[in-house]
C-alpha cells in the first residue's frame, strides 16, 4: 500500500493553479492592452508625411496615392521577393483610402486601407493592407499590427508637419521588376 503524504493534494492543486495563472498571463496582456482610442479620420487628416523613427516614412498624397520607405518587413513578408534580406529597405507604392473598421462599419473611419501595387521593387498586383488610426497619449498615430519573430508587434507612424521624406538608397529598389513575390509561387 502506497504511503500518502499529508498535504500532497493541496500542493498539486497549488501547482496546477500556478500553471494556469502563468498560462493566462501570457495572453492576458493582449486582452487588456490599451493601444489607444480610434480616430475618425478624413482624407485631409492623412495627406502628408508620416514617420516612425529616422528611416520609416510613408507619404500620402491628396490624389489617393502613397509611397513608402523602410516598411516593416514582417507586415509584407509573404509578398516580398525570395531572398530579400530582413534588413533591406522595403519600399512600397500604391493607393490609399480612409475606411471604417471591418467589425464596425458604422464606427469611426479609423482605418487607412492600402492597395500596394509595387513592393520592394516588384509589381505585386493588388495586395491589400491596412493601418489603424489611434490616438495615443495625445498624438494620432497610424499603426501596422502584425506578428513578428518575437510575437505580436506593431509599428507606429506619427504625422510630421514640417519634414520631407528621407532620401535613402534602396536595396529593394534594385530587385528585378520581373521577380515573383512569394505568395504567387
Amino acid at each position: 500500500m502506497p504511503i500518502r503524504r499529508p498535504g500532497a493534494p493541496v500542493r498539486r492543486m497549488i501547482a496546477l493553479l500556478l500553471a494556469a495563472v502563468v498560462a493566462a498571463g501570457c495572453s492576458l496582456g493582449e486582452v487588456l492592452a490599451d493601444y489607444g482610442d480610434p480616430v475618425d479620420l478624413r482624407p485631409a487628416d492623412v495627406v502628408g508625411t508620416w514617420r516612425s523613427g529616422p528611416q520609416r516614412v510613408i507619404t500620402f498624397d491628396d490624389q489617393g496615392g502613397f509611397t513608402a520607405e523602410w516598411l516593416p518587413y514582417d507586415v509584407f513578408d509573404e509578398f516580398l521577393p525570395v531572398g530579400l534580406e530582413r534588413d533591406a529597405n522595403v519600399t512600397g507604392a500604391g493607393t490609399w483610402a480612409v475606411r471604417a473598421p471591418f467589425g464596425n462599419p458604422d464606427g469611426p473611419s479609423s482605418r487607412v486601407a492600402l492597395t500596394v501595387e509595387e513592393l520592394a521593387g516588384t509589381r505585386t498586383g493588388k495586395g491589400s493592407f491596412e493601418l489603424t488610426a489611434l490616438r495615443q497619449d495625445g498624438p494620432v498615430r497610424l499603426l501596422f499590427f502584425y506578428v513578428g519573430p518575437g510575437g505580436n508587434s506593431w509599428t507606429a507612424y506619427e504625422k510630421c508637419g514640417d519634414c520631407a521624406p528621407v532620401a535613402t538608397s534602396s536595396p529593394s529598389a534594385h530587385a528585378s521588376r520581373g521577380a515573383v513575390p512569394r505568395h504567387s509561387r
